[in-house]
């Protein structure tokens, strides 16, 4: 009886899906581009190896910025192919163990991306998606002290980075629309180089873990 319920539950929800999911004809195949700008929360971070390993130390952020720019094809009204960068960007609120340091976080990522669309009878589009690429993570020290050394300067990596996203757009007509989306993204860990009191080696993060909210206009040609 329970398997019954589950597949009568199942057919009736795939039933109810179809029924408001319409084909728009004028989504035609299409070039386009998109730009979002929004909040971005990073997660706090592990610090692993500062001139050696190193354990016990985090690093927790402040509310930062993120700009997005894509530009893409879109073959049908369910499936679109682009490629997104941007910034995210992020001041470093503390550090354990250092007296109120100066210094930030960003990615600059660049990802290809596989969106799907769900065109309703209405002007709203959902969509969700996958992105997988690299980005370049940036750290900035003004001044800061890390597992008791005392450091400054600037250095860049390049790591893997995947997010996925998902959100709804409002179409007013065949080439505009606006909306609201999610992302959601995650990088290797980074190392940079640093110099201090004559000694040089590598500061190591673990991966950043951030969650974006962007307001986001599409125009398509």
């Amino acid at each position: 009886m329970r398997r019954y319920l589950f597949c009568s539950f199942g057919v009736f929800s795939a039933a109810a899906l179809l029924a408001v999911v319409q084909v728009r004809g004028q989504e035609g195949p299409g070039i386009y581009f998109r730009g979002g700008l929004g909040g971005a929360l990073a997660r706090e971070t592990d610090v692993n190896e500062v001139f050696g390993p190193l354990s016990g130390v985090k690093v927790k952020y402040d509310p930062g910025l993120r700009v997005s720019v894509a530009g893409g094809y879109q073959f049908c009204s369910y499936f679109s192919a682009e490629i997104e960068s941007g910034i995210i960007y992020n001041s470093i609120k503390s550090i354990s163990g250092s007296p109120e340091p100066d210094a930030s976080l960003a990615n600059l990522p660049l990802l290809v991306n596989a969106v799907f669309h769900f065109p309703l009878k209405s002007n709203f589009v959902p969509y969700c998606g996958v992105g997988v690429g690299g980005s370049s993570s940036v750290l900035d020290i003004e001044h800061a002290t890390i597992g008791g050394f005392p450091l400054h300067g600037d250095d860049a990596d390049l790591v893997w980075a995947v997010q996925g996203f998902a959100g709804f757009r409002y179409e007013f007509n065949d080439r505009m629309s606006v909306g609201c989306g999610y992302k959601f993204l995650a990088t290797g860990e980074p190392k940079w180089d640093a110099i201090t009191a004559g000694a040089s080696g590598k500061i190591g993060f673990d991966g950043a873990r951030t969650h974006s909210l962007l307001a986001e206009f599409t125009l398509k040609f």
